[in-house]
């Protein structure tokens, strides 16, 4: 023990000096060792977070491209929904049209029923104005 304290005071200025540099190389260096790892660390997450990013974009470019689809499909079935109920008004009177002629001709309910599509109610009422039109 007494020769370590001897070496420890016969150590000069520049000496001490010389260790405290070292002490600070070695500190500088285990803390730039750390940087280097964090900043590694760092770059993995960055590259995964720029491939979920693209990934996002990817999606969100194909799913708008998807909405405009829905959306021209949609524009096309509405302009078809409005032409099917145009149509459908100018011929919705066709079943009674032809449910007359057939009166006319003497058929009878139930055939006007299962031809024109008529319910009991209606194929009746059409032959009973049908027969009121033969007698005026």
């Amino acid at each position: 023990m007494n020769t370590i304290l001897a070496v420890i005071t016969a150590l000069d200025v520049s000496s001490w000096t010389l260790i405290g540099s070292l002490g600070l190389l070695l500190l500088a260096l285990s803390l730039l060792h750390r940087q280097q790892a964090q900043t590694r660390t760092n770059t993995e997450l960055l590259q995964c977070t720029q491939n979920d990013l693209r990934a996002l974009i990817s999606a969100s470019l194909g799913m708008g491209e998807r909405m405009q689809e829905v959306e021209r499909r949609q524009r096309r079935l509405a302009e078809r929904q409005e032409q099917l109920d145009i149509y459908d008004a100018a011929n919705q009177n066709q079943p009674y049209e032809q449910a007359i002629r057939m009166a006319q001709s003497g058929s009878k309910t139930e055939e006007l029923v299962d031809i024109c599509g008529l319910s009991e109610t209606e194929a009746e009422l059409i032959k009973i104005m049908h027969r009121f039109d033969k007698a005026g």
